[in-house]
């Protein structure tokens, strides 16, 4: 999980660096650059904050990814008898329907391969967890804990920060994020239109929800990985 970790603080120091050039045009609305006769407006500004929503929320998925396949290949480490059964589910979630086949005979032969390599007993090649349909907010990523039977161990002022809606409809900071990144993805918004609503004070703000929830998951699964809560618990004793 050391990787995981010094990707995530990486990608931080970028977000704020980036950040602070945001910071830098905002000062300078309406004022020519370099008396070359090209002036800073707010419309511009709006763009960059867009851009600060997609990079944020590109974190959320790439640690989120990350930790996933560090998961995947922790647990292939050990043979799946020893697997709880969740995490046994998990791996034929991967392996069964990774695949494009229909239910049918193929199917029956995949999953008939499938329960041979159970059986010999031997250890499986690392496999890559699925996440949960659709995009990254706290909502899936606390049903993808669940579903390993990782206990999410978040302190409490992260916790509230994180899960407090306070955000349009009701959302939390990672919903909102989600579904603002989603409008600008698809071409629902525009990314002048995208932040208009929010000031550079907004978007630091929904960044310090965010990356600090980020970072205690992270925290959740080394514990999770190191306590071997994904071995049955004579196993991991």
């Amino acid at each position: 999980m050391k990787d995981i970790f010094s990707y995530l603080e990486e990608r931080k120091q970028e977000f704020e660096r980036h950040f602070n050039v945001a910071r830098m045009l905002e000062n300078r609305v309406d004022e020519a650059l370099m008396d070359s006769g090209i002036y800073v407006e707010v419309r511009h500004i709006n763009t960059v904050k867009s851009g600060l929503l997609v990079h944020l929320y590109n974190i959320v998925e790439a640690v989120c990814t990350r930790t996933l396949i560090h998961v995947g290949q922790t647990v292939a480490a050990e043979r799946p008898g020893l697997w709880t059964d969740v995490v046994l589910a998990e791996w034929v979630r991967s392996k069964f329907w990774s695949s494009e086949e229909r239910l049918g005979d193929k199917a029956l032969e995949r999953l008939t391969s499938l329960s041979s390599q159970l059986v010999s007993g031997e250890k499986t090649e690392a496999f890559t967890i699925k996440g949960a349909p659709g995009s990254w907010h706290d909502e899936a990523i606390k049903k993808v804990a669940k579903r390993l039977g990782c206990q999410l161990k978040i302190p409490q002022k992260i916790r509230r920060a994180a899960y407090e809606t306070k955000y349009r409809n009701e959302k939390t900071a990672l919903a909102y994020l989600a579904k603002r990144r989603n409008d600008l993805a698809h071409g629902s918004s525009t990314f002048e239109e995208g932040a208009q609503d929010l000031t550079l004070d907004d978007v630091e703000d929904l960044a310090d929800r965010v990356i600090p929830y980020l970072k205690a998951v992270t925290e959740s699964y080394q514990m999770y990985l190191e306590n071997k809560g994904f071995l049955k618990t004579e196993e991991a004793a």
